[in-house]
């Protein structure tokens, strides 16, 4: 029997004549969703996130089957458990209602707009007119009435702007078949509506003018005029204020019987889609523009195409630019936005070419191409002739301004008939003016812009606003300097000025703020994240689904995690990651993706529900543990969101806590504690994940009572015991409970099954004790017999230092992982403290402030090995320590710091400071400290073995970029690539003070792919620094 939907007021379902009783506000959501989407499948996570949002409970999934199963026996009573449903199926993720389309009232809305602008394209204005009032009258009552969350609230907008699309479609009709008196009836109730609505209220202004009611169509402007400055903030825009110029002088064009958007006259401002914005930078471009415009005014034409990610400013760049072009006798029309899929629409909409306009020319034009269709190329020539030629004509009149936004909508004829109209600008009065999106190499548009490149047209690409930009453009939209924190939030937009708006309406004239994320960035307010999430709804399906995943992601990725938490081969998503990459919204640097904006990763994190973000964090982790990811990126996803602890997270943690803890000590603590706490270990693993939590707190210092002791009660393992007992034993130690440690040693030793290895440690540790020895009061006042510490056999390492300098990081962080796995070797190197040790942890500490990594870097440096007592310099590490804590101030934006701390090393006379002076020698020079920097290079200078930090100190000193070269050279051939990088990192900065650009940006080029190829964040990251700092003072 037929089945009919409504989902104008209450969604109702009815069988026949019947009504079916539909349940529970949740079930008629979930019945709604899946009609807006009928013979669609719907993914359970949507209908997720369309019922309750970001607020779903942990039992959505299943309240999801059985709003299904109640819904299915309510549509299809006849059904039977065994058979298959017809009407709401299941189908792979998710569920597909199965109902002719006609049968639902949104859908029947919908095709009657369509069938009205195909009446109207035909010349059918009665029809037209009957398909608009039908679709008026099935609009009854609120779109889903009494149902909230999401998605219904998304639908009602969306319909309700589609209805008065549909009444000002009906208007605009009604009026040019002179319904004047009818269409002000109509309207004067939907226009108090709507008061900011321009399009409806010069349909009013019109109406009311055509009515005789001239001077309360006057009246009537002036308080949208009022209500617009309060509401907005802005003065109205150019449609209604040419509609009011035209009513004020009488314009007979009001009779001309046909309307359209205004035309712009003489002294009219350029078009524009939105009210005038605060305009900041663009310096370059906006003087091209006018002066294309000025030599405009004077017969000389040209082409211009400007192209930038969405919100970058383009078509704000176009209304400033010609803001004046009114004052040179220009005629200017514009298309704002085209989504046309009729061959030649968008020129058509810009030059007004109709078949009812009252230019004879504009008409024989639209006449040619009433039976173009699309495809046929041989039709379209013929009428791109008649196109150009017409321009000729209007631009004989008076010189012509063309603008066409958004032309990566545009279809192959339109990019043609401009094509063809750049090849005459410049022997008309014509400025064309092209406005696009950055698109995919595969985009059509992007032969047209190669064809255009090769003539005189003007191409500029839109880079983001500089930092003083985004400053000058805050001050401006608040009326106050902007503050430290709304400076930091801004930055999350990356200069696009459309994000920066979103982030200071949000705000809502209030300064954000003085908090920030665990993560240390700024909390993006829920409006604006909102906002920009809105502005996405360009994108393919394919696309916003690998933008969502990427958002799950860290910062950095590459494609083989896109594709491993896609669950498809990497090589199938280059179409789309080159999408995405096209339109500005991620970047690929050296290998490495990454959002362009903060926000915008936030923004998308934001919309997922946190039901769905835990389940997708849950699954992203195994994934990217199933490829061999490294074991921090999988950490990430498990510390990214409260994820259950279950048996796989527990596994994962026991097998991988000794590689992770090197590598981001704070993540391989907060899981244990995560696991620890969970009340859900399997028992097999709570011995080993009590003995590694037990290990690495002992490691970084941290209580492990609780843990040893839990450990040491249930374990059978005399081994485990032991080495329980000695940890305890040693905590209290470095604690100063002398006497616990003493008497925990003697109960240890009093156990005849204590193993010989930990008798011996016991023993050790009594003695350091007795003798006042280290670490109980940090002065050993009497080395303790080696032989008292049991001698392990140890596997060979490369030295940490040596492994630092010659780039292999890994090195180290696998010698930590060695020494954490033994209880026995780690308690040896605990209880002995040596220089050695100490020199390790602070490898790893410099290691981890070169990956960008502060926190981890802080934690290596309070270790309980890095806390050993130093020794001779260049043996204990005492160098890495002091060059770790340098460059963790500069990060922080305290460059005297780092200087301070780095000038130390001149305090020793060791030649192990001379590989650090050349960082000591950037700084110094950096900060206007001459003399420390020719000190520290004549240090360097004499000391032998050391030519190459000399020359790289020089070459600072001196600013001559070759012998930063010749150092980078003699790097290369010793295979140090991270000296290699260094150097021409220093050649770089040189280069591009001097003006010399090209040979800066290749020199620079190599030194970020070696840096990138160690994972040093942080190195990068001053590299650009530098080399925009040198770029700014060159051109100053």
């Amino acid at each position: 029997m037929h089945l009919q939907l409504d989902l104008f007021g209450p969604v109702r379902a009815w069988r026949g004549g019947d009504e079916i009783v539909l349940g529970s506000a949740q079930r008629r959501t979930l019945l709604a969703v899946l009609a807006f989407q009928a013979n669609q499948v719907v993914t359970r996570p949507d209908l997720i996130d369309a019922i309750w949002g970001d607020k779903a409970p942990a039992s959505a999934n299943g309240s999801i089957y059985t709003y299904v199963s109640s819904l299915r026996s309510a549509l299809d009573p006849s059904r039977t458990l065994r058979d298959a449903a017809d009407v709401l199926a299941s189908s792979g993720p998710g569920y597909c209602l199965r109902v002719d389309a006609d049968a639902i009232d949104v859908v029947r809305f919908e095709n009657l707009r369509e069938r009205a602008r195909l009446c109207l394209r035909g010349q059918d204005v009665d029809g037209a007119l009957a398909a608009l009032d039908n679709a008026i009258g099935l609009f009854k009552d609120e779109p889903m009435a009494g149902l909230s969350g999401p998605y219904a609230e998304n639908q009602r907008e969306r319909l309700r702007e589609l209805r008065l699309d549909v009444v000002e479609r009906r208007a605009r009709i009604m009026l040019d078949v002179g319904e004047h008196q009818q269409v002000l009836t109509d309207l004067t109730p939907v226009a108090a509506a709507h008061p900011v609505r321009e399009g409806l209220q010069s349909l009013h202004l019109l109406a009311l003018y055509r009515c005789g009611r001239r001077d309360e169509a006057l009246g009537a402007f002036e308080r949208l005029r009022a209500t617009t400055i309060d509401e907005l903030g802005v003065e109205p825009g150019s449609e209604l204020t040419t509609r009011y110029e035209q009513i004020r002088a009488d314009d007979p064009a009001l009779w001309n019987g046909q309307v359209t958007t205004p035309r712009a006259t003489v002294s009219a401002p350029a078009p524009s889609p939105e009210p005038r914005e605060p305009f900041v930078g663009r310096h370059c471009e906006l003087a091209a523009i006018q002066t294309a415009v000025h030599e405009l005014g004077a017969g000389h034409g040209c082409s211009v195409w400007l192209e930038g990610e969405p919100g970058i400013g383009k078509t704000a760049l176009v209304a400033e630019g010609l803001a004046q072009a009114g004052a040179g006798n220009v005629a200017i029309t514009g298309a704002d936005r085209l989504e046309q899929d009729e061959p030649l629409q968008v020129v058509f909409d810009c030059l007004d070419v109709k078949e009812s306009s009252v230019d004879g020319r504009r008409r024989k034009v639209a006449r040619a191409a009433r039976d173009l269709v699309e495809g046929d190329e041989a039709g379209a020539d013929e009428v791109i002739d008649l196109v150009v030629g017409l321009v000729g004509e209007l631009c004989r009149e008076r010189p012509l301004v063309l603008v066409m936004d958004d032309l990566q909508w545009a279809d192959p004829a339109s990019l043609e008939a401009w094509r063809r109209l750049a090849l005459e600008a410049d022997r008309l009065p014509l400025l064309l003016v092209g406005v696009s999106r950055r698109v995919a190499a595969d985009h059509r548009l992007t032969a047209l812009r190669t064809r255009v490149s090769m003539m005189d047209t003007h191409i500029h690409k839109l880079a983001p606003l500089s930092q003083q930009e985004v400053h000058d453009l805050l001050a401006a939209r608040t009326g106050a300097v902007p503050g430290p924190a709304l400076l930091e939030l801004a930055g999350t937009a990356a200069g696009n000025p459309l994000f920066v708006r979103d982030l200071v309406t949000a705000l809502a004239g209030n300064e954000p703020a003085e908090t920030a994320s665990t993560e240390g960035v700024p909390v993006v307010p829920q409006p604006a994240l909102e906002a920009v999430g809105r502005r996405l709804g360009f994108l393919s399906a394919a696309a916003s689904e690998l933008l969502r995943w990427a958002a799950l992601l860290d910062g950095s990725f590459t494609r083989d995690d896109l594709a491993a938490a896609l669950g498809r081969p990497a090589a199938e998503l280059d179409h789309v990651v080159a999408e995405v990459e096209a339109v500005g919204l991620m970047t690929c640097t050296r290998g490495k993706l990454g959002f362009r904006h903060p926000i915008v990763r936030e923004a998308l994190y934001a919309r997922t529900p946190t039901a769905i973000r835990l389940a997708l964090h849950r699954q992203l982790a195994e994934a990217l543990a199933d490829v061999g990811a490294p074991v921090e990126r999988v950490a990430f996803q498990l510390l990214a969101a409260p994820i259950p602890v279950d048996n796989w997270f527990c596994t994962w943690v026991a097998r991988e806590i000794y590689q992770l803890a090197p590598r981001s000590p704070l993540a391989a603590i907060r899981l244990l504690q995560r696991v620890n706490t969970s009340g859900s270990i399997p028992p097999a693993l709570r011995e080993p994940l009590g003995i590694a939590t037990a290990r690495i707190k002992l490691w970084l210092e941290r209580d492990l009572t609780a843990e040893a002791g839990q450990v040491a009660a249930r374990t059978e393992d005399p081994e485990v015991l032991a080495e329980m007992r000695w940890l305890l034993a040693f905590s209290r130690l470095l604690r100063g409970n002398t006497d616990q440690t003493v008497q925990g040693v003697k109960e240890a030793l009093e156990d005849h099954r204590l193993p010989s290895a930990w008798r011996a440690l016991n023993e050790a540790m009594l003695a350091r004790v007795r003798t006042g020895g280290w670490p109980a009061d940090g002065n050993p006042t009497e080395e303790p017999s080696p032989a008292l510490i049991p001698y392990q056999r140890t596997m060979p390492a490369l030295d940490p230092v040596e492994s630092y300098w010659l780039g292999r990081w890994d090195a180290p962080q696998k010698d930590l992982t060695r020494r954490l796995r033994s209880g026995v070797t780690l308690a040896r190197h605990t209880l002995e403290r040596s220089g050695a040790l100490r020199r390790l942890s602070g490898v790893a500490a410099v290691i981890a402030a070169h990956r960008g990594k502060p926190d981890d870097a802080r934690t290596h440096l309070m270790s309980v090995w890095a806390l050993a007592p130093a020794g001779a310099m260049g043996h204990d590490g005492a160098e890495f320590m002091l060059v770790a804590n340098a460059m963790l101030a500069e990060a922080e934006g305290r460059p005297m710091a780092a200087f301070d701390l780095l000038s130390g090393l001149l305090e020793f006379e060791d030649e192990a400071r001379c590989p650090w002076l050349p960082g000591l020698v950037r700084i110094a020079m950096d900060l206007g400290e001459y003399e420390v920097a020719e000190l520290a290079t004549s240090l360097c200078e004499g000391a032998p073995g050391y030519r190459i930090e000399a020359l790289r100190c020089r070459a600072l000193v001196d600013g001559d970029p070759m012998t930063a070269f010749a150092a980078a050279k003699h790097l290369r051939t010793a295979a140090n690539r991270f000296g290699q990088a260094q150097a021409l990192e220093d050649a770089a900065a040189l280069l591009v003070r001097q003006g010399k650009t090209v040979k800066a940006d290749a020199a620079l080029r190599i030194a970020l792919s070696g840096y990138d190829g160690l994972g040093a964040i942080a190195d990068i990251q001053r590299a650009e620094k530098r080399f925009s700092h040198g770029r700014e003072r060159a051109r100053r």
